[in-house]
């Protein structure tokens, strides 16, 4: 088979397309043929070393959570899944290669009316959403809930969660474009940051009293803004700094501490207790067309420096997926 190596830690360009040993299905996986591969943020701070785990990782190594594809083995202790059977789920051997050992309880069967590519962009995103809004936000119906970068792969999947628990999303998006897209998938309210202050939105959207909890994807330059869109005692729910961004941030403490907010840290490496049950529900919001993909741009996988180079832009709305 063939995959994406990454010998040495380093921008897009140490990634190769080459010849890489066949897998064998381990005890707790699904072993599938790979069709279409999700890019995520993530894998390029993999890529880069810059990510903490990433001393822990084995060279060569290939990238990679999100796949979809098609079931060739089911590991032991693995039940629900067979030979043939179109699957997505998270990667254990990376997903950018022409097969892929997912884990068996992170994978679910695709839906009749979705692809392959549609699946790919789907499992991080998706997942991670749910998690942060549903498990760490705790979001209700007719809260307010402020969701950073709504035209990206977490964003947009944050949009259509929320309003399927009954809540009403503001977002942030960075040009008209992204805003047409934010509104097509239910933001109520879509703040173009580059134009107007999304905190005094937010205060003007609530009547002064700021938003129940903020989905906050770019804490390098937003945490102390987010603390103003927050009401009292809110919760802000941090994913990461930025794609690309710098790690390291700053807090200016009121109104942190005056608001009493609550900040909350995630990953979805910590989930393991409840994804069994996040899978469920999310199963159901696919089933019922309540949540939609939003696939920006399908590349080739010999392609995928190219891949993370327009992610790193951040100016194609919605996934990156590498065709396999």
């Amino acid at each position: 088979m063939k995959a994406i190596h990454v010998h040495e830690f380093g921008g897009p360009e140490v990634m190769k397309y080459e010849e890489a040993e066949d897998l064998s299905t381990g005890p707790g996986q699904v072993l599938i043929e790979v069709r279409a591969a999700g890019v995520n943020p993530v894998d390029t701070t993999f890529r880069s070393g810059a990510h903490p785990l990433s001393k822990s990782l084995e060279l060569p190594w290939t990238p990679g959570i999100d796949a979809a594809g098609e079931v060739v083995e089911v590991g032991a202790g693995v039940e629900g899944f067979k030979p043939g059977d179109r699957v997505f789920g998270a990667a254990m051997t990376g997903s950018y290669a022409e097969r892929s050992g997912l884990n068996g309880l992170r994978t679910a069967h695709i839906p009749s009316n979705l692809s392959f590519e549609d699946c790919a962009s789907f499992p991080v995103v998706l997942y991670t959403a749910f998690y942060a809004l549903v498990v760490k936000a705790g979001v209700q119906p007719g809260q307010t809930v402020l969701v950073h970068a709504g035209a990206g792969g977490v964003g947009s999947m944050a949009i259509q969660i929320a309003k399927a628990t009954g809540a009403r999303v503001i977002t942030t998006v960075s040009s008209k474009e992204k805003a047409d897209v934010a509104s097509s998938l239910g933001a109520d309210v879509v703040v173009n940051y580059r134009e107007e202050d999304f905190a005094e939105r937010c205060a003007a959207e609530t009547g002064g009293n700021g938003v129940d909890s903020v989905i906050e994807m770019v804490s390098a330059e937003n945490f102390d803004g987010s603390c103003r869109a927050l009401k009292k005692e809110g919760k802000l729910v941090l994913l990461g700094a930025g794609t690309g961004k710098n790690p390291v941030g700053s807090v200016t403490y009121p109104p942190f501490y005056s608001k009493d907010i609550d900040v909350r840290g995630m990953s979805l490496f910590n989930a393991d207790s409840v994804f069994s049950d996040m899978l469920r529900q999310v199963d159901h919001l696919l089933e019922t067309g309540k949540v939609r993909p939003l696939v920006g741009e399908v590349i080739p996988i010999a392609e995928a420096a190219r891949a993370h180079e327009v992610l790193i832009t951040g100016k194609v709305p919605g996934k990156i997926v590498l065709k396999v």
